[in-house]
């Protein structure tokens, strides 16, 4: 019994279709969560009226006092910024 290349040739396309699928679902889903996170640091720039990249480097350096509501912040712009890594990672393994 021999190797049925055609079996084999279309298994590897099911497979490439499943994993493309996938990865494509997951930057959908990131995308979602950068959105409602944009949003929840919108909510805190207008609260506290300083722009994200500014509270987070006053926050980093320690000028801010330590209201949960900057904690809150500070690990949402930290998700914010993985989740856009995470993004150009699985983007780039589109290309």
């Amino acid at each position: 019994m021999g190797l049925d290349v055609d079996k084999i040739n279309n298994t590897e396309q099911m497979v490439k279709r499943v994993v493309l699928k996938t990865l494509l679902a997951k930057v959908e889903e990131i995308n979602r969560t950068v959105e409602d996170l944009k949003k929840s640091l919108g909510y805190f720039e207008k609260k506290y009226g300083m722009a994200t990249e500014t509270f987070y480097q006053e926050f980093i350096q320690g000028i801010l006092d330590d209201n949960m509501d900057f904690f809150e912040w500070k690990a949402t712009k930290d998700m914010l910024d993985e989740l856009k890594i995470e993004k150009e990672a699985l983007l780039g393994v589109l290309k």
